[in-house]
């Protein structure tokens, strides 16, 4: 029986070669079947089962050490390869029947929408009923991945994270400035307007530098500003940072759209410098879809009509 014979009959399956793939990127098979959630027992039987069916020997094995042999390692390549492949059969599948059903799938951050994103989408709606949303809750590093693998059509995110996206393109759709966050009952409250430099002794909270960009671009121009901030706390969530102001003496820097949204026992303040917090759509700039085409196009007006100042 030939090895073509053998994939068409089931004694290769892709679970087959998923588990020797596990193994042999980690070289170990304890640590393999824990990551594939299995007991050693099924693995081994799996992997022995490959090799038999191949008339291979596909690693070496000690009490101490597994390695590939030159087969194996030929074998871990082609794996590689195969599971790309397979990856982007599906997302292709899977982009189709998006396009067939009309839905543009929009990986976001939350706070998007209290930039007017939602009544802006409910004006776009009136004028493209046929197109349906759905939205993916996803850090803007999370979004540009999903982008490259097809499992979403458009990501919204901050100026700071459109910085060296290739091969994804961005477009502006709503420009605004950060400004600078407080409680009520901080001592710099009743500024009308602040300069970096008034911050100087102040100590911060920013959203997690792994969820976005924008932290490490405002601790860049403070540094330009003459001081590196004292940052006491980063955090996850927007609402978090929000309440940490609310119920502490730090303060943040902030997108000024943020304060659309109804804050108790904090205050926002224009700052006298400009640091972009501008709103940008990232999408694959070779996309032949006319729902992401028709957004690209028409969101930048209908979320200026929003009047956020």
């Amino acid at each position: 029986m030939d090895i073509n014979e053998n994939v068409l009959n089931g004694r290769i399956t892709l679970k087959m070669l998923r588990y020797f793939y596990a193994v042999s990127q980690c070289m170990h098979f304890g640590q393999a079947a824990e990551q594939l959630n299995i007991s050693k027992s099924p693995l081994s039987a799996q992997i022995k089962e490959l090799e038999s069916v191949l008339d291979v020997i596909l690693f070496e094995r000690t009490t101490r050490h597994v390695q590939l042999t030159e087969v194996g390692l030929l074998l871990q390549q082609e794996c590689a390869l195969l599971f790309e492949l397979f990856r982007d059969s599906i997302n292709k599948v899977t982009q189709a029947g998006r396009e067939l059903d009309n839905t543009i799938n929009i990986g976001l951050m939350s706070s998007i929408f209290w930039a007017g994103f939602g009544a802006a989408l409910r004006e776009f709606k009136k004028s493209y009923p046929e197109y349906t949303f759905n939205f993916i809750e996803l850090a803007p590093q999370k979004q540009k991945q999903a982008l490259i693998e097809h499992r979403i059509d458009i990501g919204l995110a901050r100026f700071a994270d459109t910085q060296n996206i290739h091969p994804l393109s961005a477009k502006l759709l709503y420009a605004e400035p950060m400004c600078v966050l407080v409680s009520d009952e901080h001592p710099l409250k009743r500024k009308q307007s602040l300069s970096l430099d008034e911050l100087i002794n102040e100590e911060f909270v920013f959203i997690d530098r792994t969820n976005s960009a924008s932290t490490d671009m405002i601790i860049e121009v403070l540094l330009e500003s003459g001081f590196y901030p004292k940052v006491t706390q980063e955090v996850i969530e927007p609402t978090t940072l929000m309440a940490v102001v609310a119920t502490s003496t730090m303060v943040s820097i902030v997108p000024q759209s943020y304060r659309q949204h109804q804050w108790q026992n904090v205050c926002f303040i224009p700052l006298k410098e400009t640091i972009s917090a501008d709103i940008y759509a990232i999408y694959h700039s070779g996309s032949a879809r006319e729902s992401v085409n028709a957004f690209l196009t028409a969101i930048p007006g209908l979320l200026s009509q929003q009047n956020i100042s």
